[in-house]
């Protein structure tokens, strides 16, 4: 009896503790006899139906919330580097979900490439990527453009998070972290059960703060300092043939300071920025800044009705999201006094609807089909103040404690209408059809207003006694024509719509081996920028206002093969992107958007998992990835000094040709691999043991692909050993990430006002690094 006992835990440790990709949560169906190993069917609602995940014609990966919890994964940007070929960084603007190397640019007005939804509801805009994932089922990535289900902004792939539900039965838990190299504290709380015959709820209370790892010498304290707090309630009922979900969550979460330092100074940069003008430039954890702050704010409110009518299933989802946004940002990323002080933010608010009806699929014809309804309206603020610094510089005392204020504000409304059909041809040969229409409108107001003048009284070259002047003037202009700030004020509208289809062909060849090829055209939306520091039509420095759609054509070649105790995922793809919506730098310190790009991609992607033995699980993933910029010849432009022969575009003066380069975070090859063990301990508990390990090719993390931006491969390691006791009362669990401490970047550009200051003879750059090595001892306690 007690052998029966324990192999049951192995199943459910297996499936709870066990990291991979697509394939993560993996147990032994033990038989009566107990001498059968097999995997686990995993579930997942793609193709908005409960399906198994070898019966889903698409590249895609799945990840179990008690994954996330015991690998002390806190947001998107943590699991990022778990699945092959999804990035997604916090840059110094915006926030970036990029999948198969495409991604939306540094610019609020676009739409996420890669569509992110909370319990199927749509989460577009950039600041929702840095949400806390907490007490969540699963977390399932879709690769490739996913038009029909997941909407036209899902042009490079969809990610779905699905909250845990509601019990039957009484669970309560609370869970506490804490991590010794960051100083990290986390607590977790749930309460789940019935409390009707008919009703049942779930509560979570989460709370987070941790110090960071980069020292920042100039406020003397740790960065990013983290503080989070998340609350969570779900109410489910039951009547016959009716499931009502109503769920109503918040968050705060508030960070000071980024993961960012100076790095890798050239030519003259270090001799001009010296003595009173230091920057420090060592890669040594330490930041020399005046500060970053973050202050965030979600609430979520979403009511889901699902009605079963002679076997079709009726499913209404109402939803209203509202964030809004302060961020106090230094965007020169130094000590000095250049921009101090700047701040933007943005206040957020969502209505949405969607209405669909999913047939029976007893039969030879099934289909899901449905209508989208869509009311936003965003309000952003950006003002960045020139500091006394300027001062030391004749030519640009004339702005010193000025500022540009820049205000925006958009309005849109989307509809759109989907069908997806899927007809079994034979047993083993089905065809699914499907497309999505949609029209959006999009009401726009940018207003820049040039305000303030030198009121410093510092005479030039005199703000920091004996430091050496700035390099050469020769050239420089006074006032604000020099740098490209313009004072404007524009009014647009914009209509467009899509119809974007998906043919996909499938063929069973045996019970255990699915085969497919699939076409699909995906579209993301256009829009305005929201950014630019001048206007279309300006004589002498024309800036951007709005900006057209991009479109993307994709062909998937799959397969689904299992073999017993090991199942096999494999994805070949093809992809092209036209239109590609782009920020390309003004020269100074602006941004411009442009649909100025083509790029095709091509690779494979490999998921596998293998039960080598009743208590040992093998995973892993491999993913190559070949990009190349077909058509980018008014690309931003590395320094000179760095990169002298460079070749410039023939279409715009300043501006280079990368084409056929490969983008931004594409490294050729990256991959993982898991390793879970357990082991008995008499007869009152049992270890489990964990080995993780994650790898990434070189890649360039800047937008210019300077050689200086560049991010070595790496390997990072991961181990956890969890003891716990077979009443499932208690769990003590080590958790240690990063463990030989690989110094990742994941973000890198010059930095700001660099090369201009020295006059073309120096330069250095900013960088945004991961987290290193974590230690974290967790302890958890079920009621």
């Amino acid at each position: 009896m007690q052998t029966n006992y324990k192999k049951k835990r192995v199943a459910l440790c297996i499936s709870a503790l066990l990291m991979g990709n697509s394939i993560n949560l993996i147990a032994q169906e033990a038989t009566e006899s107990d001498s059968e190993l097999s995997l686990e069917v995993i579930q997942v609602t793609a193709q908005k139906r409960s399906q198994g995940l070898q019966d889903v014609p698409i590249s895609i990966s799945a990840i179990s919330g008690d994954v996330l919890k015991n690998s002390n994964i806190n947001s998107l940007t943590d699991m990022a580097t778990s699945v092959p070929n999804l990035t997604i960084t916090k840059s110094g603007i915006t926030n970036q979900i990029g999948i198969r190397g495409i991604s939306s640019g540094g610019n609020k007005g676009f739409e996420q490439s890669v569509a992110m939804y909370v319990d199927e509801v749509y989460y577009g805009r950039d600041q929702l990527i840095q949400l806390p994932l907490v007490d969540l089922e699963r977390v399932e990535v879709l690769r490739g453009p996913q038009p029909i289900l997941f909407g036209k902004n899902a042009i490079a792939g969809a990610i779905g998070l699905t909250s845990a539900r509601p019990t039957e039965d009484f669970e309560a838990s609370i869970t506490t972290l804490y991590e010794f190299e960051q100083e990290e504290f986390k607590t977790v709380g749930i309460v789940s059960g019935a409390l009707t015959d008919n009703v049942k709820g779930r509560f979570v209370a989460s709370y987070r703060e941790m110090d960071g790892w980069i020292e920042n010498v100039t406020l003397e304290r740790m960065e990013p300092n983290v503080e989070q707090l998340y609350l969570r309630g779900m109410l489910e009922w039951d009547y016959d043939d009716l499931n009502i979900l109503l769920k109503a969550e918040t968050s705060t979460f508030d960070t000071k300071g980024r993961a960012i330092e100076n790095h890798s100074p050239i030519g003259s940069y270090s001799t001009i920025f010296s003595g009173g003008l230091f920057v420090e430039t060592d890669q040594d954890y330490k930041s020399q800044n005046n500060g970053q702050e973050s202050a965030n704010q979600v609430d979520n409110l979403m009511v889901k009705f699902e009605y079963n009518l002679n076997d079709f299933t009726l499913t209404s989802t109402t939803a209203y999201l509202k964030y809004d946004t302060d961020e106090l940002i230094d965007v020169d990323y130094t000590g000095l006094d250049l921009f101090n002080g700047s701040n933007q933010g943005e206040s957020f608010k969502q209505w949405s609807q969607e209405f669909r009806v999913a047939s029976p699929t007893d039969g030879d014809v099934d289909y899901i089909a449905g209508v989208y309804l869509q009311d936003n309206e965003l309000v952003t603020y950006d003002n960045v103040l020139f500091g006394s610094t300027f001062a030391a510089n004749p030519a640009y005392v004339p702005i010193v404690n000025g500022s540009w204020d820049r205000d925006y504000s958009q309005d849109s409304q989307v509809f759109s209408a989907f069908a997806q059909l899927n007809w079994r041809i034979t047993d083993k040969l089905s065809l699914t059809a499907g497309a999505r229409y949609s029209n959006e409108e999009k009401d726009a107001h940018r207003v820049l207003n040039l305000l303030g003048a030198d009121t410093t009284g510092i005479p030039a070259n005199a703000l920091f006694e004996g430091s050496p002047a700035f390099g050469p003037q020769a050239g420089f202009e006074v006032m604000m024509g020099a740098i490209k700030i313009y004072a404007h004020d524009l009014e647009g509208n914009r209509k467009e719509s899509q119809l974007d289809p998906l043919v996909n062909l499938q063929y069973k060849v045996d019970k255990d081996t699915l085969v497919y090829a699939s076409y699909t055209q995906g579209s993301k939306g256009g829009g305005f920028d929201i950014r630019s520091n001048s206007y279309p039509e300006n004589p002498v420095n024309p800036g951007s206002f709005e900006f057209e759609d991009e479109q993307a054509t994709s062909y998937e070649l799959g397969g689904k093969f299992g073999f017993g105790v090991v199942e096999v995922n494999a994805a070949a793809f093809f992809t092209q992107y036209d239109d590609l919506q782009i920020t390309q730098f003004d020269g100074t310190v602006g941004f411009n958007v442009q649909n100025a790009a083509e790029a095709e991609i091509k690779g494979i992607e490999i998921d596998a998992r293998w039960l080598l033995a009743e208590a040992l699980v093998l995973s892993g993933s491999l993913a190559y990835l070949d990009f190349e910029y077909l058509d980018f010849d008014i690309a931003q432009c590395a320094p000179d000094l760095v990169l002298p022969d460079q070749v410039l575009s023939s279409t715009v003066e300043g501006l280079c040709n990368l084409s056929g380069e490969r983008a931004i975070y594409t490294p050729e090859f990256s991959g993982s691999l898991r390793l879970q063990y357990q082991q008995d301990i008499n007869d009152w508990a049992y270890v489990t043991y964990g080995l993780n390990m994650e790898y990434s090719d070189e890649y360039n993390a800047g937008v210019t692909l300077d050689p200086n931006t560049m991010q070595d491969s790496y390997t990072r390691w991961g181990v956890r050993v969890a003891l716990a006791d077979y009443d499932d009362k208690w769990q003590v669990a080590l958790i240690a990430n990063n463990i030989t401490d690989e110094r990742v970047m994941t973000l890198s550009n010059s930095l700001p006002f660099a090369t201009t200051l020295t006059g073309g003879t120096g330069v250095a750059y900013y960088g945004i690094y991961d987290r290193p090595r974590s230690v974290a001892l967790e302890l958890t306690y079920n009621f």
